[in-house]
């Protein structure tokens, strides 16, 4: 089984030969494993067998004499074919793709409008906010559409609508404001292609919310923020109809913690996440250089060691 299938087949919530892995390095380790290896073009995803590798389109710089508010560039017809010809490159190596995340429409109005006007929009001038928001969710059809046109395996969207414990807004908030919004994007990605997978990037705590992501239609939460939610619910009560992409904790688990212990981290996530398929191994972000380099090996050590089929049919 390659990549791809193993993949695939562990989104179809059956399970393949193994668990699917990834890591996102931060550059210091993509630097380490450079000059461990002596070679400055050995590629991180290769040395360490990941499952999944990333196609990213150019984001184009606002020009001088416009502002980042009017500004709303999307793919271009050759840089879309220059995207599927990669895609299907990568996929040709029996390796699964995913396009390259950009932010959501949440995350989009706060740029523009900073975090507390964005929050007391809906009470101060809810006229405009509903006018920006349609706007900002246009434009993130086009440019989300852009990597299903070229073929991705997974097309990754989002919203950072979680704080490390609690969301940052009401879910009636959500459900008026950014579901909405949330939903005319996947129902345009769908329409695309009706068989890519929909996968949502949300930060932090976001249990709440997650029938609301089943029900417009994402099937993987990724990030799965450990230190935020409690992985055995998540995985007993929404297991059947969303896979889970990352929940070994960055913070937890790779940051603070000897190799012995990023191992038994590791296991023990494995062994709530993994049970029937329906997940991707995975630090819960992209890694920074707090994290040490022999939490990076003990990952992948643990992965290889502990990740082959079966498991338990039930978490513990």
């Amino acid at each position: 089984m390659n990549s791809r299938e193993r993949v695939l087949e562990t989104l179809a919530h059956r399970e393949p030969d193994r668990v699917p892995h990834n890591l996102r390095p931060s550059a210091g380790m993509i630097e380490r494993l450079q000059q461990e290896q002596g070679n400055p073009d050995v590629d991180f995803s290769d040395v360490f067998g990941h499952d999944i590798r990333y196609v990213a389109m150019p984001r184009h710089r606002c020009p001088e004499a416009a502002s980042e508010y009017e500004w709303l560039p999307r793919p271009t017809v050759a840089e879309i074919d220059r995207a599927r010809q990669q895609v299907r490159t990568l996929q040709g190596r029996g390796l699964a793709v995913c396009g390259a995340y950009a932010c959501g429409v949440f995350e989009q109005a706060k740029h523009w409008f900073g975090d507390s006007e964005t929050l007391t929009m809906p009470y101060d001038d809810p006229v405009r906010l509903e006018r920006e928001l349609d706007r900002i969710a246009e434009w993130k059809m086009g440019v989300y559409g852009a990597y299903v046109h070229a073929g991705v395996d997974i097309v990754w969207i989002g919203d950072d609508l979680g704080m490390q414990e609690n969301l940052i807004m009401s879910p009636e908030q959500y459900r008026q404001w950014y579901r909405p919004r949330h939903l005319r994007i996947v129902e345009h990605l769908r329409g695309i292609r009706s068989d890519v997978h929909v996968a949502f990037h949300c930060c932090g705590y976001v249990t709440t919310l997650i029938p609301d992501l089943i029900e417009i239609g994402v099937d993987i939460l990724e990030a799965v923020q450990a230190e935020s939610m409690d992985i055995g619910q998540l995985k007993r009560e929404f297991g059947r109809d969303l896979s889970f992409w990352g929940a070994v904790g960055a913070q937890s688990v790779l940051a603070r913690a000897t190799p012995e212990q990023v191992i038994d981290g590791v296991r023990k996530t494995l062994s709530f996440m993994a049970p029937g398929g329906g997940y991707i191994a995975a630090p819960c972000h992209g890694l920074t250089e707090e994290v040490p380099w022999e939490s990076v090996l003990a990952f992948h050590d643990a992965v290889q060691r502990f990740g082959a089929y079966p498991f338990p049919m039930s978490c513990p």
